[in-house]
């Protein structure tokens, strides 16, 4: 009991945690190289500053774990890596927005390198850029607003990869998911905005994964492939289209904690009321649920350690 407990207050801090892992050091972001301070920079963001190359005083900066070059369009990637190639330290590199299409072979100077971050790059070649990094120890890639469709096959080279961002781009295609189940370590999957009107036959491959989330959506059901995603602790499924709450949570064993607001959910299923199940936090904010409906809920979640049913006015 214990132990469960202790996990149910773990997920419940989870809620609270912000998903930036640009987060990491905890110390002050500069925006500009100050002489006086170089053995002070540990994180560094140099983004929207219209660069073509960087700064060369950026070779006396010391211990530098983090730096942004984003939305520096006419910045020289290749060149500035190369500029960067001192800081055998750093470990996250973020180049959103752009216009980046392939990765050049510089990246692989830094080999301490645990997060990339290539939002909003429209037209990447994403099978040259896992070539270039899949000898890397990357943690976290951020594709996000990519105009993805697809996932090629060669992600699977990266067996240290934790945690994925997917969010808005359209990826449907069976296949691509079924590499994503074959990354030993995939802990985080974000597919939420990707206009999915159902998850594919393949996402039960995904049985390795923690933290799932299918957010803002037009799901209206969910499939039993879920029950094959043995080791899921948290769902966010909020904006969807659902009308009722998926009955498929209530077989899903180690399901602590469900989001599933702003959707069009009206009833709870009965299996809730007579099956045991492991989830024990829910999240039912702005559905359309009646007063008697709550009022029923709240009686069969009364266990739960957090249970909102916050809502709106409907008419």
């Amino acid at each position: 009991m214990i132990k469960r407990q202790l996990i149910y207050y773990l997920c419940f801090l989870w809620l609270f945690v912000s998903c930036d892992t640009y987060t990491t050091f905890y110390s002050k972001t500069h925006s500009e190289i100050n002489s006086d301070k170089f053995s002070k920079i540990h994180r560094l963001d140099l983004s929207n500053q219209n660069f073509r190359e960087l700064p060369v005083s950026i070779v006396k900066v010391k211990d530098l774990r983090m730096v942004n070059l984003s939305n520096n369009p006419n910045l020289n990637i290749d060149k500035s890596l190369n500029q960067l190639a001192t800081h055998k330290n750093l470990e996250v590199l973020i180049l959103d927005s752009l216009g980046i299409k392939t990765i050049p072979e510089s990246i692989k100077l830094f080999p301490n390198l645990k997060q990339i971050s290539l939002v909003n790059n429209p037209g990447l070649n994403l099978q040259q850029i896992l070539t270039e990094i899949s000898e890397l120890p990357i943690e976290f890639l951020n594709l996000k607003n990519n105009q993805l469709t697809k996932i090629p096959e060669n992600i699977t080279a990266l067996n240290t990869l934790r945690d994925l961002n997917l969010s808005y781009n359209k990826i449907h295609d069976e296949a691509s998911y079924s590499y994503l189940g074959q990354l030993p370590k995939l802990y985080s999957l974000w597919i939420d905005h990707n206009k999915l009107e159902q998850l594919p036959n393949t996402i039960g491959q995904l049985n390795q994964i923690r933290f799932f989330y299918v957010d803002h959506n037009y799901l209206k059901g969910l499939s039993d492939q879920l029950l094959e995603m043995k080791n899921v602790w948290v769902i966010h499924a909020g904006y969807n289209k659902f009308k009722e709450f998926p009955s498929v949570f209530s077989s899903m064993k180690s399901l602590l904690m469900v989001h599933i607001n702003n959707n069009e959910i009206v009833s709870i299923p009965e299996v809730y009321e007579t099956e045991k199940y492991s989830l024990a936090g829910l999240i039912l904010d702005n559905n359309p649920l009646s007063y008697e409906e709550i009022i029923k809920a709240k009686k069969t979640f009364k266990g739960f350690f957090l249970l909102s049913f916050e809502q709106k006015s409907y008419k």
